[in-house]
Order: C-alpha cells, then structure tokens, then sequence
C-alpha cells in the first residue's frame, strides 16, 4: 500500500488501484472508474473548544473562530445551507494548515479549531464525543470516492478480492 494525496499515474506508475477523492469530476481517460461514496463536508469542532469559545450560530461567526486549513491559500471557506440554499464565504482565523484530513481531524478532536471534513469520516469521533457538528444544516460542498483500475481484464485475484472488499465496505446500500 502506498498513501499519497497525490494524484499517481497508475499506468505508468504500477499501480493496481487508486482510491481518490475528489471534489470535482475526474476527467475521462482509459481507466475504469468506480464511484464508492458522495458525502457532505461538515464543519466539526471538539466540545471543549466549543464551550470556550462559544459556538458559532451564523456562518459570519466563524471570522471570530480558529480554522484548521487545508492549504495556505485555502483560507476561505465557501459554505451552503442545504442542497440549493444560500451560499456564504466566510474566512476563519489561521490556526494550522494540513493537507491531510486525518491530520485535521486529531486538530479539531484536541480542542484546536473548527475545520471542514468529510461527514462519514466524523462519525466515530461524533459517537466518542471528541466532535461535534458546527453550524447544523450547512456544509462546504461535497466529496466524491472513486476506485480507478487501469484495467480488468488480467486483473490478479488479490487485486479482484481488494477491490471487492472495498465495494463491500464503502459502497451504500
């Protein structure tokens, strides 16, 4: 296994599968493609942070709040409320920057900042209690998971068995 958040080439490179999120659609090429998951992206905090510095009630609150950023020039955060409901840019304070969602997500569990992930990756810490939702009805867009292969015919059965798994596992009922 090797994890990247960069975009391999799976051809060139040897892979035999590459899950990727992605926020828009992947461009038409010559590998199959596998759509796993769509999910919102949920602003969370841990409830202490909430607690001391209050939780925001409008998305304008959040100017007043510590962001953890994904990029240094991610610094605005583009946020609607339901599918087709009004949409807010809003720019947190700075707190850190990581492109790394699993990164973010221990940040905001330790009390760091508010931050936007994926709403299916919150659910264990939601259940633990280390976050909670941050402004209920509103989300910073969506993130799509697709499995790409490069190919099926000649597909060894390890690969076969990963890719069933992964189908099994992810894919909504």
């Amino acid at each position: 296994m090797h994890v990247s958040d960069r975009f391999v080439d799976l051809v060139q490179e040897g892979f035999d599968i590459a899950v990727r999120s992605h926020f828009a659609p992947l461009p038409d090429s010559s590998l199959v493609q596998r759509r796993l998951t769509r999910e919102r992206i949920v602003l969370v905090a841990a409830p202490d942070y909430l607690r001391q510095r209050g939780a925001p009630q409008w998305p304008q609150d959040l100017a007043a709040h510590d962001g953890l950023l994904t990029a240094p020039a991610a610094t605005t955060w583009h946020l609607r409320q339901g599918e087709a409901g009004e949409a807010v840019e809003v720019t947190p304070r700075v707190r850190m920057v990581a492109d790394e969602s699993v990164v973010l997500l221990q940040a905001a569990s330790a009390g760091l900042g508010i931050t936007c992930l994926p709403e299916g990756m919150c659910h264990d810490a939601f259940a633990r209690g280390d976050l909670t939702p941050v402004l209920q009805g509103w989300s910073a867009g969506t993130v799509t998971t697709t499995l790409l292969m490069p190919h099926r015919r000649g597909q060894l059965p390890a690969v076969r068995a990963v890719v069933d798994f992964l189908c099994a596992r992810l894919v909504p009922s």
